[in-house]
């Protein structure tokens, strides 16, 4: 399906406005879209962030050395490497970040931390700051708080401009039948005629469940899952007004994924941040979120009320 972008005619009448058709662009996509993730680590997963703790990263064994395109931790501490193609993917992907995982899944926390550290000496953002440091400014866990264990799971993402079938359909084996985490997403780099770039992504593989292991399919009543029954918003906003009643003046993330949690057991914690981030008034890099409703009000790292709009006035 193309990609149009909405040219307004002058006055900004929105029944005059145009689609735009994008085209194609030759910019070098594996180079480029390597930088642009690294500058966005916002953008590889929806409503999820991502803090990138090595771009190039080296894994040496007896057979000689691999790259991780980029490779980071998510909220969970759970470790993420990312593989970036041009073009048509090779066969080969699939065995060379398999290959990357079984090196990081033997990573010990001293080891992720190191490796972290060495590259925010790299980085102007982190420079001088340690992996905990990092990780509580990037994830809004305030001071006093513990980080999760790291490397307790891995998240593994094949990137490129084509993704094909058989080997959409190893990665779909291998999540369906044997709980790998590895999710396929195509990218298409796209120009206006104004000279607008636009990036359009498709996740082919990844919205499929994983497997199940025996001794839970066993259970005569299974637990409450994370069925969708309600949108993610609503089900945060209920956790908390039922977390605000009373004389309580405010409510952490820590909380509120904690009672979602209890409820439903394939609830990835992390997305309660990013929804509460997205639907907070005055979080400074609110315009890098989907767009929400006016209903929070951050108060400090990590810490949140509900916002009043007579209270809460932004400036400017």
């Amino acid at each position: 399906m193309p990609i149009f972008r909405l040219e307004k005619s002058e006055g900004d009448d929105m029944s005059k406005a145009e689609l735009v058709i994008a085209q194609e662009t030759n910019l070098e996509l594996e180079r480029h879209l390597e930088d642009w993730l690294e500058n966005s680590p916002h953008a590889l997963v929806e409503n999820e962030s991502i803090l990138w703790i090595g771009r190039q990263t080296s894994a040496t064994d007896e057979d000689g050395t691999i790259y991780s395109d980029l490779f980071g931790v998510d909220f969970q501490g759970n470790l993420v490497i990312a593989e970036l193609k041009k073009g048509r993917t090779p066969r080969d992907i699939i065995a060379q970040i398999l290959d990357y995982a079984a090196w990081a899944v033997g990573l010990s926390e001293s080891e992720i931390r190191e490796i972290a550290e060495a590259y925010f000496e790299t980085q102007g953002e982190f420079e001088g700051k340690t992996f905990d440091n990092a990780f509580k400014e990037v994830f809004e866990i305030p001071e006093t708080d513990e980080l999760p264990p790291l490397n307790r799971a891995l998240r593994l993402f094949i990137i490129a401009e084509e993704i094909p079938s058989r080997i959409a359909r190893v990665c779909r084996f291998l999540r369906t039948s044997h709980g790998v985490d590895i999710s396929c997403i195509d990218v298409s780099i796209l120009e206006t005629e104004s000279g607008e770039v636009v990036v359009s992504t498709e996740t082919t593989v990844g919205d499929e469940g994983f497997a199940v292991p025996k001794a839970q399919q066993q259970r005569t009543s299974p637990p409450p899952r994370w069925s969708g029954d309600k949108p993610l918003d609503q089900v945060i906003l209920e956790t908390v007004e039922k977390l605000m009643q009373g004389d309580k003046e405010s409510f952490t993330l820590k909380e509120v994924r904690g009672l979602i949690s209890e409820k439903y057991s394939d609830f990835i914690p992390s997305r309660v941040d990013h929804q509460v981030y997205s639907d907070c008034v005055n979080f400074p890099t609110r315009s890098d979120y989907p767009e929400g409703s006016d209903r929070y009000w951050r108060i400090s790292r990590g810490k949140f009320r509900l916002y009043d709009p007579e209270k809460d006035k932004m400036e400017g």
